[in-house]
């Protein structure tokens, strides 16, 4: 999960100075902005502060992604952050020289060594102690409105009628205040330095019409969605305040398998329905059918609600983010309305039923 706020931005300069003075003083290459030459090729090399409590980075050389964990700002002095630049740019380089199958054997050594780096920058472990009281509050705080979310996304499963539609109705009256409140205390409070999460919930190489309804239906869980595209593959992202990127992830990996079991559903129901048009068709009808039933309630909840100062917030976190991105929306292409009137009714009635996983904190951070 990536952060962005007036600390970590600071931090992030901090990191890419470090980074570029490795670069040119130890590894002896010359950076131009954010790319770096090696043997007449200029590569991106794409800097970013994560949330994770197994990693203290990491190098995607799909992205050309170099990541460093958010608790080296807390609490690593500065040559141990350092180190952890040093460890993943010889990721970079093993990459460059070798290919992605290098991770921490004898090539990987020798390109550290080559660089007069020693155990401390190829070691693939590091203790440091996890971050400061506050963050651990804050998903304290989270893991808690999660679980409720989680039971009443549950109950939105019940075969009784009433029960079903008075859980769905209070998770989204949940998600509305607890976003009303965040917009109104950073209004208030002039100091109040806001973070902003940006997870990758879903990966594939090619996107489909399942992922872009997907796309529609995270965005009724307060975030903003965002495909991001890398070598041979995309990215499918949500921005925005912890709890709901955590929620909004959950919901991504469910609707990624569920969509599948609705459509084999429907095909049972309706053997005449083959083909991707009609596959298309019906995901595209699952997102209008279930983002329709939210919005109905969202209205139904919003009296005395300042809805705009929520979207506001909304917006302004994915500009943080990305300043210039353009919307995805459900693509054209031919059209089954028969599949399409299907999906409407299956996502009208669609409910998200797994449980959360919650994983404990690790002593031992690795740095992949």
């Amino acid at each position: 999960m990536f952060l962005y706020s007036k600390t970590i931005e600071a931090f992030l300069v901090r990191i890419k100075q470090d980074t570029r003075k490795i670069l040119r003083e130890e590894m002896s290459l010359d950076v131009q902005k954010s790319r770096v030459l090696f043997r007449g090729i200029l590569y991106p090399l794409n800097i970013v502060v994560f949330e994770d409590q197994t990693r203290l980075g990491y190098f995607d050389s799909r992205s050309y992604e170099l990541g460093l964990s958010k608790k080296l700002l807390f609490q690593a002095k500065d040559e141990v952050i350092k180190n952890v630049i040093r460890h993943e740019l010889a990721h970079f380089m093993c990459y460059l020289l070798y290919g992605p199958q290098v991770l921490h054997g004898e090539e990987f050594h020798q390109v550290c060594k080559s660089f007069g780096w020693d155990s401390s920058v190829y070691a693939a472990y590091a203790n440091i102690e996890l971050e400061n009281s506050n963050v651990k509050t804050d998903i304290e705080k989270t893991k808690k409105l999660l679980e409720k979310l989680k039971k009443l996304l549950a109950l939105g499963s019940s075969d009784n009628i009433h029960e079903k539609e008075l859980a769905t109705l209070k998770a989204n009256q949940l998600l509305l205040e607890h976003n009303l409140d965040l917009s109104k205390s950073q209004q208030d409070d002039e100091g109040f330095e806001e973070t902003v999460y940006v997870k990758r919930v879903l990966s594939s190489s090619r996107k489909s019409a399942k992922h872009t309804a997907i796309y529609e239906i995270l965005k009724t869980f307060f975030v903003s969605p965002v495909f991001n595209h890398g070598r041979g593959i995309f990215y499918l992202e949500v921005i925005g305040e912890l709890t709901s990127v955590e929620l909004a992830d959950y919901v991504a990996n469910f609707l990624d398998t569920e969509l599948e079991v609705l459509w084999k559903q429907t095909q049972k129901e309706n053997p005449h329905l083959k083909g991707s048009a009609s596959k298309n068709s019906f995901f595209k009808g699952v997102a209008k059918g279930y983002v329709e039933k939210i919005e109905k309630q969202k209205r139904s909840l919003a009296a005395g609600m300042d809805l705009i100062a929520i979207e506001k917030n909304i917006q302004r976190h994915l500009t943080l983010v990305y300043p210039r991105i353009g919307h995805a929306s459900l693509s054209s292409g031919q059209f089954n309305g028969e599949a399409h009137n299907a999906g409407i009714n299956k996502g009208f009635n669609l409910s998200i039923k797994p449980a959360l996983n919650h994983n404990g904190p690790a002593k031992n951070l690795l740095i992949s």
